[in-house]
């Protein structure tokens, strides 16, 4: 089997199984760099890529002086390619077996944003302009809804109902859709980014369908949000790095400390697995001390109640 005809296959494979957008492009730029490493060995025939060619490449990849996620993001389509084609039944080994991507042990935990920080974020965008009132409202949204980054870009103005406070999630990961809630104070800011807003900014392009548009009405884009934010961020002197998927494991701590069901959050969350949701949790000692005490149906069992014993005389 050809290896530039596999991977290219591979990749149109995962096109037409709804991945996103984001995540092609991840895998493309992957296994692109696989495939030039194979070039380089002179390995043409799919076939003949044993263990020791994948392992050779893993070392290869882990000493590159990038993040140890970006180190798992290279090897992972490469992974998955041979799991494709051992369950396509094109490939009897999977020459991947074994390779792990990341250390799980030593990976960091993202940062959450405390109460304080979050509302100091809030407090930034200069509300006299446009922009200011746009920026607000995403961040109350992103706060409200725990939703992902693609999945705000792609709003559209009818995906939120304003009247029942929730907004329908048309292009989530893997081609999922849902609902969530917006809450009051979501709901309010983007009705004033809609009325006050949106309205001057979509002036030139009254066409625009997009939710969230830049100051020349057309989509707003990643580089600009993520712009915004980290400009929010330094106005609010807050050391930790803030991006949309910082709102959003911020959310899902958040109501976890409040006392929410983890299953509520991973339905918010929209993972199809638990352990995805139990993954994004950082929970403190201390908080686990606290709502213990709070919630453990035996907290009473080993109070002291001598006092109203009666002890046998010990004469």
């Amino acid at each position: 089997m050809d290896v530039l005809t596999t991977i290219a296959a591979f990749k149109r494979h995962l096109k037409a199984a709804g991945y996103a957008d984001a995540t092609l492009d991840i895998y493309r730029k992957g296994l692109s760099q696989f495939l030039r490493y194979l070039q380089e060995k002179n390995i043409g025939d799919v076939r003949s890529i044993g263990h020791g060619v994948i392992v050779d490449y893993q070392l290869l990849v882990r000493q590159q002086p990038v993040a140890m996620e970006t180190k798992a993001l290279k090897l992972r389509p490469v992974k998955r390619l041979f799991e494709h084609l051992v369950a396509a039944h094109k490939l009897l080994i999977n020459p991947a077996e074994g390779i792990v991507e990341t250390c799980r042990k030593r990976r960091k935990i993202p940062p959450v944003l405390t109460l304080g920080e979050v509302q100091r974020l809030m407090d930034q965008p200069d509300l006299s302009l446009k922009t200011g009132i746009r920026d607000r409202a995403i961040m109350q949204v992103l706060y409200a809804t725990a939703i992902r980054l693609g999945e705000l870009l792609a709003l559209e103005v009818h995906h939120a109902d304003l009247a029942d406070k929730v907004l329908f999630v048309r292009k989530g990961k893997g081609g999922g859709q849902r609902v969530v809630p917006l809450g009051k104070t979501a709901s309010a800011w983007l009705q004033r980014y809609l009325q006050e807003s949106r309205s001057c900014l979509v002036r030139k392009t009254p066409g625009q369908r997009r939710l969230f548009v830049l100051n020349t009405g057309a989509a707003l884009t990643p580089a600009c949000l993520r712009g915004q934010l980290r400009c929010h961020r330094l106005q609010a002197d807050i050391d930790k790095p803030v991006s949309p998927h910082t709102f959003r494991r911020t959310c899902a701590t958040h109501m976890l400390q409040a006392g929410a069901d983890v299953r509520a959050i991973q339905k918010l969350l929209g993972h199809r697995h638990l352990r995805t949701t139990q993954s994004y949790l950082k929970i403190m000692p201390v908080e686990v001390k606290r709502m213990h005490e709070a919630t453990h149906p035996g907290k009473d069992l080993y109070e002291d109640k001598s006092a109203d014993r009666h002890l046998p005389d010990p004469s």
